[in-house]
């Protein structure tokens, strides 16, 4: 029953209502929603009715009710402002749960965009309050993310296997870091291609 109700949609619009009516029905099922709800999120981003309300799923992760899924579904909701909007209501957002900025959004640097769901898009969408210089640079600021946590983020994501469009959102971090140019643009490198994005 509980992975049936999971693809019930759309969930109530009171987001106080949802955060404790699921528990309430479901205490034992939680994860079946936050797995479900996180598939669903990145087999179609844009599914506005479908997906409109389900950020509710961290409340119940933050409030220990569930563990965070391993799905990167639910990563990807997170960068696409789902959420809280862009910016620093997404910053105040995330300083406020520290249990899903730590096991969730900390995994920006490893999760594998997608169409409609990518931090080159969440930064494109909203020029003025980009995730890069905004939301990354305040977790610093505020002492969440030491400098190093993200420098070693980003050089682990050049070296990675993510697409070229991610990793080049990736060489921007580093800009904003200050990191050398070429180390930079040496970690840039496609992997075995030697072409710089």
């Amino acid at each position: 029953m509980p992975a049936q109700a999971a693809k019930v949609w759309p969930i109530p619009e009171d987001r106080s209502f949802a955060q404790w009516v699921y528990p309430a029905l479901f205490p034992n099922d939680l994860i079946a929603f936050v797995d479900q709800w996180s598939s669903d999120f990145a087999a179609n981003p844009k599914n506005w009715d479908r997906n409109r309300g389900r950020a509710v799923m961290y409340e119940w992760i933050e409030e220990g009710l569930v563990e965070a899924p391993h799905h990167d579904g639910a990563v990807l909701m997170l960068i696409s402002g789902w959420a809280d909007r862009p910016g620093k209501p997404l910053l105040y957002w995330l300083l406020a749960r520290p249990k899903v900025t730590r096991v969730l959004f900390a995994r920006l640097f490893t999760t594998r965009g997608i169409k409609g769901a990518s931090l080159r898009q969440s930064d494109r969408s909203d020029v003025n309050d980009p995730l890069r210089t905004v939301v990354v640079a305040g977790l610093v600021e505020a002492g969440v993310w030491s400098r190093s946590f993200v420098v070693q983020g980003v050089e682990s994501a050049l070296r990675s296997d993510l697409p070229a469009y991610q990793r080049r959102w990736f060489v921007q971090l580093g800009a904003d870091l200050g990191l050398p140019a070429a180390g930079t643009t040496a970690l840039a490198r496609s992997p075995g291609s030697g072409v710089v994005l």
